[in-house]
């Protein structure tokens, strides 16, 4: 679906903004509350926060936040696993990397 939508590189780079917001979301021990909260964890600057973000949005236009489908596809859990063993949510991301495709491939609800 993302594919279609945004093409492939705004897909990718949707699937990263997911994977991203599970990783700051397993961090934080909840969501984050807003794109400036989620760059501060992820230390990413803003810009290219809402640059993935817009990225995001434009593949997956229906969802709301990355939240639903890092849930249905079970990565959130991967996410809190990683953090919670790297205690690093950069090693965390780049562990995570991989991943990302299976979130894309997550079926729709």
């Amino acid at each position: 679906m993302g594919f279609a939508n945004a093409g492939m590189r705004n897909a990718v780079r949707g699937l990263k903004f997911a994977m991203a917001w599970g990783i700051a979301t397993a961090e934080l021990g909840r969501e984050p509350e807003n794109i400036e909260e989620y760059a501060d964890v992820l230390e990413e600057s803003r810009a290219t926060a809402f640059r993935d973000q817009q990225a995001f949005r434009k593949a997956f236009p229906t969802e709301m936040s990355p939240a639903r489908m890092n849930e249905v596809s079970g990565m959130q859990k991967r996410y809190e696993e990683l953090v919670r063993t790297l205690r690093n949510s950069k090693r965390a991301s780049l562990q995570a990397q991989p991943l990302m495709y299976s979130l894309g491939a997550a079926p729709a609800d």
